[in-house]
């Protein structure tokens, strides 16, 4: 029976995922006589095999060390499978993501998921999130990975203090989100942000995990070099002096690349919104942009602090997510795969949420999905892409996605404290 019940849940994608991999591999094989990111990873990778300094090798590389570490499989391969590999872990992490994704939101929602129910949901989430799935694989970012291991977290999250779990079962799968959570931090350092969501919100076990794992997993690059780095700083203070801290503290001269300008018109986060008001470099930049994510900052706070019972860890992980791309010095649209589960939250919430709700997710996906296309050049022609750029329009659509959530909390919490029922401490299984 168990094994029925597994084949009815994965019946609805299986069709929908088989044609949409066909169709991202054909879209690949456009780009298989060049890899823009392939070829930056694997330069670095032979750095580290050499010992030298990673940015020394190529100024362009501004990740982590331990990516250049993980890279190192590809070095001895040939470009066309250095492609080959990457695009298929392309693809499966993107598999990954939709899955988590689509299996997380259920929880919006009380009552069963019919196969006709995934079906929708999988066909509405994938075409809006097509834009960004196209952008991760047409530049090989890694991000998929990155949020993959997220929403495996989060996945792991759901099985704390579920009925019929025995407490091994829980702790184990506390000490794999806390690891999933460590991982995607130390190849992107955005993910840092769960770490105090995980306290405050008492995943403690998993914040542990996390915080001992995130360092293990950031210096491995030095311990296996024996801090051999030749320019007397280990590979990960290296980074931390080269890339992170002028980003953070908004250093603009005498940096080997930086990529973190506001005025850049493919920097859609926070920091780009400001660049369109107050230009990069003047007095009261700083001033206006930390005001923003304090601002910005204090609000997910607020939202996160008011979610309960079974749908908190989806909307909570969702405004983490958007979080991670407003926050970012430089966020691109490779990097906006990390919206695939507040795109499929927004979804699932039109098709099984309360009438009000159901009808602002609609306005919501129109909005969103009509700002978005308003940068894709084959649709609407390059002076609308130009404009829809230089003004961030990803912007001001990724916004739409934490007012909504905030909607759906507040009404949430005010349906609650009408009936004076107190929220569930124990979790249900979907």
């Amino acid at each position: 029976m168990k094994l029925l019940a597994r084949r009815a849940w994965l019946r609805p994608w299986v069709w929908f995922f088989v044609s949409a991999a066909i169709g991202a591999v054909l879209y690949c094989r456009h780009y298989w006589g060049d890899a823009p990111g392939v070829t930056l990873y694997v330069e670095a990778a032979r750095c580290f095999l050499d010992q030298l300094p990673l940015q020394g090798c190529n100024p362009f590389y501004t990740y982590p060390p331990i990516f250049a570490l993980l890279t190192i499989p590809l070095v001895p391969l040939p470009l066309v499978l250095q492609n080959l590999v990457w695009y298929l872990l392309t693809l499966g992490c993107l598999a990954g993501c939709f899955m988590l994704s689509a299996r997380l939101v259920q929880r919006l929602a009380p009552g069963p998921w019919t196969p006709r129910d995934m079906r929708w949901l999988y066909a509405i989430g994938l075409v809006v999130s097509l834009k960004f799935v196209f952008a991760a694989i047409a530049s090989q970012s890694y991000d998929a990975a990155v949020v993959l291991l997220v929403l495996a977290g989060l996945d792991g999250l759901t099985k704390e203090g579920l009925a019929g779990t025995s407490a091994a079962t829980q702790n184990w799968a506390s000490n794999m989100a806390g690891l999933c959570f460590a991982l995607a931090a130390a190849l992107k350092a955005t993910p840092l942000l769960f770490l105090p969501y995980l306290i405050v919100k008492r995943h403690y076990r998993a914040a542990a995990v996390m915080a001992v794992a995130l360092v293990v997993i950031s210096l491995l690059p030095d311990l296996l070099s024996m801090l051999g780095h030749k320019t007397g700083d280990g590979y990960l203070l290296a980074w931390l002096k080269q890339i992170a801290q002028p980003a953070l503290s908004e250093k603009l001269n005498g940096n080997l690349h930086t990529f973190w300008y506001s005025s850049n018109e493919n920097n859609n986060s926070l920091r780009g919104l400001v660049g369109l008001f107050v230009t990069d470099g003047k007095p009261n930049f700083k001033t206006v942009l930390y005001s923003v994510y304090v601002f910005y900052s204090a609000m997910i706070a607020l939202i996160i602090l008011r979610t309960r019972g079974r749908s908190a860890v989806p909307i909570d992980g969702a405004l983490l997510l958007i979080s991670m791309l407003m926050l970012s010095p430089m966020s691109s649209e490779s990097h906006y795969v990390a919206l695939i589960l507040p795109i499929f939250a927004v979804v699932a919430l039109w098709q099984k949420g309360d009438p009000n709700i159901r009808r602002i997710a609609g306005i919501v996906l129109i909005a969103f999905f009509l700002l978005i296309n308003a940068a894709a050049r084959d649709l609407v022609g390059v002076a609308v892409t130009a404009w829809a750029k230089e003004y961030r329009l990803l912007v001001f659509a990724v916004l739409l996605l934490p007012v909504f959530l905030a909607i759906r909390v507040f009404a949430s919490a005010r349906v609650r404290a009408g009936s004076g029922t107190a929220p569930a401490i124990t979790q249900q299984a979907t």
